[in-house]
């Protein structure tokens, strides 16, 4: 797998280098001279899902497009190993080493801890799908990162697909406003988190798209699930709310069509990725 929308992170990587590189680099001008050359190379260094290699390779190709980036790997799951290669002028090198890291760790903890997640429920006809709590800027790197672990997407914004949740649907009419959503978005899909039996009943006779039953137990998943089939088995039911390692597999078994886990891009721990002078 390989990522290369490039034009998309463009302000992103910008702004990362900006940061870091605002007032220059003296420790490298000191060290090193402006012709000084030299190879690195970047490790894995666990077992681990790699995403954002070619991000990584972007970052230093920003710097200084004269440098060489050479990957030995796709984005994928791997032991321990060399990742990628960088030569040409060392200065240009080091400008670039922690920003590309910065990235590179970050999606690939996030792919990994996806994987690491899909892994537990693979036997299970049960899709693994993020959410829209990504690092502000990062959301389509986040998203990627998903799909490298092996998970999907759910919306990539507001606009994708209609979501009625709680504080959407408090002290409102329901029907109402799937009605009215009908009405102005006929092309977009429909989704309600359902709070109680009640919302499940209107949502099935409201006939929407997608039932959300957000942090609801594992017993009450069940019945609702065999209820919601026996009435309309093609609607799709999503699970919600507080889902881990630690019992994603109980709501699994449940058989709803995908389980959302916000954790996948706000709590994964960043890959143990180093970028070392080639011996």
């Amino acid at each position: 797998m390989k990522f290369t929308d490039f034009s998309s992170i463009e302000k992103l990587v910008g702004m990362a280098l900006e940061e870091d590189l605002k007032n220059g680099d003296p420790s490298s001008n000191i060290a090193l001279s402006d012709s000084d050359t030299r190879t690195y190379k970047i490790l894995l260094k666990q077992e681990g899902v790699v995403a954002g290699i070619d991000v990584a390779g972007y970052v230093f190709k920003r710097i200084d497009p004269n440098l060489k980036f050479t990957t030995f790997i796709e984005d994928s799951y791997s032991v321990a190993t060399k990742v990628a290669e960088i030569a040409g002028l060392e200065k240009s090198i080091l400008k670039g080493e922690r920003t590309a890291l910065n990235f590179l760790q970050r999606m690939s903890g996030v792919a990994t801890y996806t994987f690491h997640l899909a892994s537990l429920i693979t036997d299970l006809p049960v899709d693994l799908i993020d959410t829209r709590k990504t690092i502000p800027g990062w959301r389509i790197l986040d998203k990627y990162s998903v799909r490298a672990g092996g998970g999907k997407n759910h919306r990539m914004n507001l606009g994708e697909v209609i979501m009625f949740k709680d504080n959407h649907i408090y002290q409102r009419n329901i029907s109402q406003l799937i009605q009215k959503s009908r009405d102005i978005y006929p092309d977009l899909q429909i989704e309600l988190e359902a709070e109680n039996n009640s919302h499940i009943d209107l949502a099935l006779k409201s006939g929407v798209d997608i039932i959300m039953l957000d942090n609801w137990n594992v017993g009450e998943v069940k019945d609702v699930v065999e209820k919601i089939r026996l009435e309309d088995s093609k609607v799709i039911i999503e699970i919600s709310g507080g889902i881990d390692q630690s019992n994603i597999r109980d709501y699994a078994s449940c058989l709803p069509d995908r389980i959302s886990v916000g954790s996948l891009t706000h709590s994964a721990r960043s890959v143990d990725l180093s970028i070392e002078p080639l011996k």
